[in-house]
Parts: C-alpha cells; structure tokens; sequence
C-alpha cells in the first residue's frame, strides 16, 4: 500500500494565477491534497504564456514555469462572466476545505463572493487570500505585482551590494522571490488553519497573506539594525572577505567571516600572507574599516585558486564558504542527486523533463508529484460530473453556453 500524502483528503479549490497561489496550490498538491485549479478561458493561467519554453517556442502547454508550478493538480476552465459557470464556481467553493485566490481582494466581491458570503454558503472554508498588500490598511486596495511588491518589502534597496555598483539604482532579484516567499508563506498559514479547525472544531477561517510582507520578513535583520542600533537602511560596499564574493579562476564562491577565529582560519586558508597576518586584523572593528585596503590582495590570491578547492578546504577550517553555481552545476551537483532531490516528470505535450524537488524528506508521508500539470481544461468533465455531481447532459449544456470550456473543443 502506498504511503499517503500528509495532506490525503483535503480539498482545495485554486483560483489563482502566475507564482503566488499557484506554488501555494503545488505545495500542498504535491503532499497529497486535491486541488482542482480554476483557469479562466480562452487563454487560462498567464503563466503559460510565461517560459521558459523548450527550444524557446512559446506554447500554452509548455511553460516550463506553469509546468513546475502546478503539478498534482486538477485543472478546469470555467467563464465566471457567465452565470452557469459562476454557479458552478459557487459549488466547486461549497465542496472545498480551503480556497486559494490571488486575485484582488474586489475580484471576488465583485462575482458576490466577498468574504462574508463565501462563509455563508460554506461556514468551515478556509480562505487564503494573497495581495499585494494586504486586505486592510491604505494600500488594501492598490495593484501589485513581483517587482513593486520586491521592492515595497524593501529588499530591492540592499542590492545591488558590490562597491563598483554603488552608483546602480536598487534592483530586484532575478525569478519570481515575491511570488515563491508569498507562496510557501500562503502554504504554512493553511496547514495552521487546517490543524487548527480539527483540534477546536471551529468554523473557517479568513488567512490575509500580504506580499509585501512575505519579502519584509526575509529582511528582519535590517528591521532589527533599524530598531535597536538606528541605523538606516542601505546598500552598503562589500568588503571581502567579512561579507563577500570572491572570484577563483572557475567561478566564484561567497564566504562570511564576522567572528575573529573565522579570520584567523581564512589567513591561513590563504597561506598566512603577511598583509593579513598582523595582530590589528585581530578584530572586527579594525577588519570593518580596513578590508577594503587589502581587498586587491585577497582577489589576486582567490585568482589562482579552484573554487571547489578553496570552498571544501574554508568548510573544513570552520568558517561559513560556498561555491556559487551554475544552473547546470546545479542539476548535477552530487549532493542534490544523493538525495534524489530532481524528480523526473511525463507531461503529455512537453514530455519528461527533470523538476525541482522537495527540501524535505517525509518517510510516513513522503510528497510526491502526483500527476503532471493539467493541460488547459484537462479534467472539466472528471471534475464537473464526478465531483460537483453534474449530469453528462448538464456538462454538455454548459459547454454549449460557453460556460465551461477546452482549448481545442471538450
């Protein structure tokens, strides 16, 4: 017998759409819920509009990012602009455990589906709204998106960090952080709120996850230095090595040396060179307003080195190193394929293709991709007749109105 998923027999409905909700829906898919996602026709999810696509041809069933984001799930189309359809919205909602909407909070209110109704008409629903802001506040209502939310969390002010890039106005970090730290933050909250239903036996629960907050909290040690050592944010120099990154003839590799004995392990890493070696480098108020005067010094010496080289010979002396990949170097690094961390996945337009995998290892109720990610619309009859219990005649006629629909025909 299979081990089950952690999540076995909740169900969620996904009404979301690009990173946010959509890695919320996966993580919790992927632990054995069933999420039925809710695309909207004719051009669904705008992730699949997103690459990358193999051999950069752009296709709706090919986006490598709507691929990864939305395995083990279900998909369906319905037009919600349509009354049959938004009537079998209302009922997919009334089945569920938990929906996920990343939508603004008045795209729900304006189908009459705020809040307040949706508790109505399921009293034990678990909503997890996702904006850009929060659903209270000045804000509440304003649009968002990855980079204004990056950069509203106040992230996008520490980069660019390196000194020849002071000039540079702050940037965003390259992907999707926003949506991936909104998600799994999404993820976390529903997991309380499901736990916290069964042990009270409560009705539902409203979850407001605010994105701009997701990124705050991964810049809490700013917030702190602002508060108990009043000093402002910014963009200060690097100064290798106490914080940096240094360049070896094959790559790079980033090394953190705050504490006095990591300095002492680096110089002799380094060979105990005579320009780090005196008893002033002891300390770390001299290191932070002297580093930059040997900073050509330590960048000759990291030249000549192998970064797999100097990263495992740092490890060994105690202080934090590491290499710095490529996305190849990644795929194949051999602690990941140790672990079995890439899982390999059959979709039926893109073929197999190897997936991010899981940080975690869960004998009891190990996560697992359950199926690939729904092709536009993929199980509207599955879902419409088996689980909301419409007659074939009655799935037909809400094709025919237009109200449930399939790229290619249903």
């Amino acid at each position: 017998m299979a081990a089950r998923g952690a999540f076995d027999g909740v169900k969620i409905v996904e009404y979301a759409t690009m990173v946010s909700g959509p890695y919320c829906g996966k993580l919790l898919a992927d632990m054995g819920a069933d999420v039925i996602k809710v695309e909207e026709p004719p051009s669904g999810d705008p992730a699949r509009q997103r690459g990358p696509f193999p051999g950069d041809e752009p296709h709706p069933e090919r986006s490598g990012l709507f691929l990864y984001l939305n395995t083990s799930k279900r998909g369906i189309t319905l037009n919600l602009d349509r009354p049959d359809g938004l009537e079998a919205f209302r009922r997919l909602v009334a089945w569920a455990d938990v929906l996920i909407d990343n939508h603004p909070p008045e795209g729900l209110e304006s189908l009459g589906l705020g809040w307040d109704e949706l508790r109505r008409q399921n009293p034990s629903l678990i909503l997890a709204s996702l904006t850009p802001y929060g659903r209270t506040g000045p804000r509440a209502r304003a649009k968002g998106g990855e980079l204004t939310s990056f950069h509203a969390g106040g992230l996008g002010n520490l980069l660019p960090t390196r000194s020849e890039d002071m000039s540079r106005p702050p940037i965003k970090a390259g992907g999707y952080p926003t949506g991936y730290s909104t998600g799994l933050t999404a993820a976390v909250a529903i997991a309380g709120a499901l736990y916290g239903r069964r042990a009270s036996g409560g009705g539902g629960r409203l979850i407001d996850v605010s994105e701009q907050e997701a990124i705050l909290a991964l810049v809490r040690t700013n917030v702190a230095s602002t508060i108990y050592h009043r000093t402002a944010w910014s963009r200060v120099p690097e100064r290798p090595p106490a914080l940096g990154r240094l360049e070896c003839k094959d790559g790079y590799v980033v090394a953190l040396l705050i504490e006095d004995r990591h300095w002492r392990a680096f110089v002799d890493l380094m060979g105990n060179p005579e320009w780090a070696s005196g008893p002033e480098w002891g300390t770390l108020f001299y290191r932070a307003g002297h580093l930059m005067e040997i900073a050509d010094h330590i960048a000759e010496w990291a030249a000549q080195q192998s970064k797999e080289d100097v990263h495992h010979r740092g490890a060994a002396k105690g202080f934090a190193i590491g290499s710095v990949y490529s996305a190849e170097e990644v795929m194949n690094y051999r602690q990941h394929l140790a672990r079995d961390y890439f899982v390999e996945v059959d979709h039926p337009e893109a073929g197999k293709a190897r997936y991010a995998g899981w940080p975690y290892k869960m004998r009891a109720s190990p996560p697992a991709v359950q199926r690939p990610a729904p092709l536009l619309g993929q199980h509207n009859r599955e879902v419409l007749e088996d689980v909301l219990g419409f007659s074939a005649d009655e799935f037909a006629d809400l094709c025919r109105k237009g109200a449930a629909w399939k790229a290619g025909g249903q």
